[in-house]
């Protein structure tokens, strides 16, 4: 073939086709050249044009590698079986509590290590500090538009005419799902998957386990594929848009490698954007409704809805049974086409597909279609299966991943297809939402989960949820954890079987190969870790996927996962994807295609059973306490007080402030020092870890009598502490929640300081109970710890000779003993009596008058106890027990002696009782009480009102900070606009330049070829004028000779 330069003159849209073409076939008269050659110089000639004006801002493709080309390292196994040690954490016990050994299938990369101590970033942590972020007001986080006008009737005709292309491309169910309306659902569960998603774990925490969102999980709910041809969103410049390869059917011109419609689509939507007279600073979008009425007629622009019982509008009740005539109808000779005239049916599917992919499955800005999605939507429109389930994952951890960072909740940037989010929660959550019965064909044909939320309401009760995510367990009457549902699309006969990813000896994919083989190649790629990239234009966006830190989703055990993903290659930071040059962020994208979607490794993984029992290994879960155990502990108790308060009226709910965090801590709460190090307070529970649930917790046999005998292992939140529970004794060694580790204090690296084991005041409980002041500030430091029953062995006085404590006292009929015994204390005191019980010796005569003396000196004892004088309660058991001693000493009887015992148990009772009243120990009556009742009230009052006016304040702060911010949003875009203009413009001049200099070097080139011409045109005037001059020369002499001859022909005639 020949060798072409473009022209400087030539214009942008120059040569067309038919030019191309023509130059071609004139270079190849015969045909005889080979198509590869012509291919080659057609692709060469389409080098520097641009159909479009420049209308498009054009990106390259992703640079094609093969899979020869680079190699990956994979495991034998996939699911590895190690022996560990599974338990359980409650963050509101702070111990973690072993279960059992056994042998447990768990997924690789993994191991039951002990990993480094590590910080929260999570937002739900940083909500707790004491300047907690809040979620503006007019917030649309979570938001989900509805369809705009037309798509229900547009989704219909596509659903009947195009559902065999459909299907090829693996889209059916999922726009079949798109059909219905989900902007109805409430936004509580979109800033619950916020606060607590782990940006650098890709994960949400729940409790204190990880759960995230697989690809598997969105396949179930969305119903897009995860295995294809990768998806890129960009418009590429003519040499790849028209570049031809060589057709089947033998053509010469080949065939176009891009879809035939591709073109045509971006045509349409220049010469809609240019006829609706936008401006050209927002070129890379248009409004979803101005490309609707591109497409279809007016009649078909209404804003109608589907109904799960009737998606084709038949005119079902509910309750009436689906069928497949009316779930799914087909396409009939009398349905007319809705589209304008001119738009061919090809052109009408890749529109609506475009449509789709915008506003539904990937949107990126709420009401709007970009350009870049058209050649996903050509390609699916032919049929064409793509991998629409990592990009979608990977916008969905990217956005979560920049609102946990975020220092302000004021996002713009969060436009997600959040019905697939609420489907997840919905699938693993049990109770979020409350869906009407979804009709059963739905269920019977596997179509998507997300159908069953168009009908589904949920809480609004922000509390409950983050309550849920701290502590699942204190909420389990509302909300249950599922961790692998039963919808996951798997053959039944393959649960529990080992599958082998091989390669055929004709190097086919095996699992490819098989009926449902497809199937479990995506929960192959699944159960994968890799990266999920997003390509949009000029940006490369790179989101990290860990199946193995949520390992319980996929039926087996989770340990200590480590990193699986593959380092990407001249990259040294994801995150920083903008600062690597755009030739290696295009490469490093289509690596990370290549690693997630690979086949044929030669790997074995094993499909769990539905029913498998699974765990978390008790290391793992030590991991947790240590890294996260207190703000999981905080966070819980927060919030099931304010949950508990939900059921109360207003006027009884705690008036603490919004920022709780201050009030929470108290004087009992841990102090920080200055260095940010958490101190633990004096009222901290001792740190032991309970035991198991199966075993009774064993008591001390020496506990006072009255007492309640605890019989559980986990601790009321709402319980007293007891005097014994608050004093760690600083003489006993600290015990240790983990078997073989050593147990360190309070994490000096969580950079918050909060109270690890809860934020009460002693005596406080969770609920809304509000704490008397006699209760924190007038106990008595000298209050007892522990009243043990000590057995008195040795008598003060001879004769009188002491029984066992525990025996009952032998006292007659007549007097009852259930008048004066111990069992009359209130209920909720501790009381043992410390009067020892002794046995007469027998009397004699010198001792009965000395007995009546003692009878007076027992009435004088007694009546002696002054209710307001704690001074006459001081050394009464030591004087009963002295005269009780007497009495049996001097022989009094039996009888006589177990009355006098009891009466000084029940006047020792009084005391008891006595002591545990705050009123005798302060000089104060109860009007003076209620007079400082009445002004801390009114303190409290005016405290309240002064955090009112503060609030209000606060909110026209922030009004007026937001009104600013946008003004400033606003600004900053205007100058982005301005940069951008200005690039073109210096994009254009350094072309212009560089067109400059080459015509330049083309000239010189030119002048250095019209001076050597010029010299062989002097050379050939030379050479022609001698040539004429012999060649005149020659003409004369021919002409002599011919006379010469003409004569001597004369000579001879006349001889002759």
């Amino acid at each position: 073939m020949f060798r072409w330069q473009r022209p400087d003159d030539l214009p942008p849209s120059e040569p067309s086709e038919a030019a191309i073409w023509a130059a071609i076939d004139r270079q190849d008269p015969q045909g005889s050249a080979d198509v590869r050659d012509r291919l080659e110089q057609h692709q060469d000639m389409l080098r520097g044009r641009d159909t479009f004006h420049s209308f498009f801002t054009r990106f390259p493709l992703l640079p094609e590698c093969s899979e020869g080309s680079v190699e990956f390292e994979d495991p034998d196994r996939w699911v590895t079986s190690l022996r560990l040690q599974c338990g359980e954490y409650h963050p509101l016990e702070s111990s973690v509590v072993q279960v059992g050994w056994g042998i447990c299938d768990v997924l690789a990369p993994v191991a039951d290590t002990v990993e480094p101590v590590s910080q929260s970033s999570l937002l739900s942590h940083r909500q707790l500090q004491s300047a907690p972020l809040e979620w503006p007001r007019d917030s649309t986080f979570g938001q989900i538009q509805s369809p705009i006008s037309g798509y229900v009737s547009w989704a219909r005709y596509v659903l009947r005419v195009h559902r065999g292309t459909l299907q090829e491309a693996g889209i059916y169910e999922a726009v079949y799902a798109s059909l219905f309306d989900y902007g109805r659902l409430p936004t509580s569960w979109a800033r619950g998957l916020a606060e607590f998603w782990d940006a650098s774990r890709g994960t949400f925490w729940v409790g204190a386990e990880e759960l995230t969102v697989t690809l598997s999980d969105l396949q179930t709910v969305s119903g897009l594929p995860v295995f294809g041809h990768r998806f890129e969103e960009c418009v590429p410049p003519d040499q790849q848009l028209f570049r031809r390869v060589p057709s089947a059917d033998g053509d010469r011109r080949g065939r176009l490698a891009l879809p035939v419609v591709y073109p045509t689509l971006l045509q349409h939507f220049r010469q809609t954007y240019r006829a609706s007279g936008l401006s050209r600073r927002s070129i890379a979008a248009m409004p979803a409704d101005l490309w609707v009425r591109s497409f279809l007629q007016e009649e078909y622009l209404s804003s109608s809805s589907a109904s799960l019982h009737d998606p084709f509008d038949y005119g079902l009740q509910r309750g009436a049974l689906l069928s497949e005539e009316t779930a799914e109808p087909s396409f009939s000779a009398g349905y007319a086409s809705p589209g304008l005239a001119g738009v061919d049916e090809h052109l009408l599917l890749a529109g609506f597909l475009a449509l789709w992919l915008s506003t539904f499955v990937l949107p990126l800005r709420a009401g709007s279609l970009r350009c870049s999605v058209l050649l996903a939507a050509s390609q699916l429109s032919q049929g064409q299966r793509l991998a629409l389930a990592p990009v979608v994952l990977a916008r969905v951890y990217g956005i979560l991943r920049s609102v946990s960072e975020a220092s302000s909740l004021e996002v713009q940037d969060s436009v997600l297809p959040w019905q697939y989010l609420y489907a997840w929660v919905h699938l693993h959550v049990q109770g979020a939402f409350s869906c009407l019965e979804t009709p059963a064909y739905f269920l019977q044909r596997g179509f998507p989960t997300v159908l069953q939320l168009s009908q589904a309401s949920s809480t609004l009760e922000s509390e409950r949820i983050r309550l849920f995510f701290f502590a699942p367990h204190l909420v389990a009457d509302r909300f249950s954890l599922v961790h692998q549902p039963d919808s996951v699309s798997l053959p039944s006969h393959l649960r529990g079987t080992v599958v082998v990813d091989g390669v055929d000896d004709r190097g086919r994919r095996t699992l490819l190969l098989h009926r449902q083989g497809l199937t479990v190649a995506e929960y192959l790629i699944s159960l994968r870790p890799g990266w999920l990239c997003h390509r949009q234009g000029g940006f490369v966006t790179l989101e990290g996927y860990q199946p193995n830190r949520v390992a319980r989703q996929f039926g087996f055990s989770q340990a200590t996962a480590y990193d699986g993903r593959p380092l990407v290659p001249g990259v040294s930071d994801v995150r920083q994807m903008g600062t690597v040059p755009p030739e290696t962020r295009f490469y490093a994208a289509a690596l990370t295609w290549l690693h997630l979607l690979r086949l044929g490794t030669g790997s074995t993984f094993l499909l769990a059973q539905s029913s498998a029992q699974t765990g978390v290994s008790y290391t793992r879960l030590a991991w947790v306490r240590q890294s996260f155990g207190a703000a999981l502990e905080h966070g819980a108790r927060r919030y099931e007080r304010r949950v508990r308060e939900l059921g109360l009226p207003r006027g009884r709910r705690s008036r603490r402030g919004p920022s709780e965090t201050a009030g929470d801590r108290g004087t009992g709460a841990e102090a920080c020092t200055a260095t940010g190090t958490v101190v633990p307070s004096p009222t901290r529970a001792s740190d032991v870890a309970p035991a198991p649930h199966h075993t009774e917790v064993s008591r001390s046999s020496r506990r006072r009598a009255g007492s309640q005998h605890a019989t559980s292992s986990r601790r009321s939140v709402d319980a007293r502490p007891s005097p014994r529970d608050l004093v760690e004794s600083p003489q006993d060694p600290r015990r240790s929640d983990f078997t073989g580790y050593s147990t360190p204090g309070p994490s000096s690296d969580f950079f918050f300081p909060v109270d690890p084991y809860g934020s009460f005041w002693p005596g406080e409980s969770s609920g809304a109970r509000v704490v008397l002041p006699s209760e924190l500030f007038e106990r008595p430091l000298d209050t007892q710890t522990t009243l043990e029953l000590v057995p008195a062995e040795v008598s003060f006085f001879p004769g009188g000779h002491s029984a066992d404590p525990a025996a009952p006292s032998s006292a007659s009929t007549s007097y009852p003993v259930d008048s004066a015994s111990p069992s009359t204390a209130l209920e909720g005191f501790d009381y043992t009596s410390e009067i020892p019980c002794y046995v007469p010796v027998p009397p004699n005569l010198r001792t009965t008058d000395r007995c009546h003396h003692l009878v007076v000196l027992f009435r004088d004892l007694v009546s002696s106890i002054d209710p307001r004088s704690p001074e006459s309660w001081v050394g009464f058991t030591s004087s009963a027990g002295r005269l009780l001693g007497l009495f049996a000493d001097f022989g009094v009887d039996a009888t006589e002696l177990a009355f006098w015992e009891a009466v000084c148990r029940e006047a020792e009772s009084c005391i008891w009782k006595l002591r545990s009243l705050s009123v005798t120990r302060v000089r104060v009556t109860l009007p003076q009480l209620e007079g400082m009742v009445a002004s801390r009230r009114t303190i409290a009052d005016d405290t309240h009102d002064r955090l009112d006016r503060s609030a209000e304040a606060l909110r026209r702060h922030r009004q007026s900070s937001s009104g600013m911010t946008q003004e400033v949003d606003g600004l900053t875009a205007r100058m982005q606009e301005l940069w951008r203009d200005i690039r073109q413009m210096m994009s254009r001049t350094r072309h212009l330049q560089v067109g400059r200099d080459r015509r330049d070097r083309l000239t010189r080139r030119e002048e250095q070829r019209h001076r050597s011409l010029q010299q062989e045109v002097m050379e050939a005037d030379t050479l022609l004028v001698q040539a004429v001059e012999q060649f005149q020369r020659a003409q004369t002499e021919f002409q002599i000779l011919d006379e010469i001859t003409g004569r001597l022909q004369s000579l001879r005639d006349r001889l002759y």
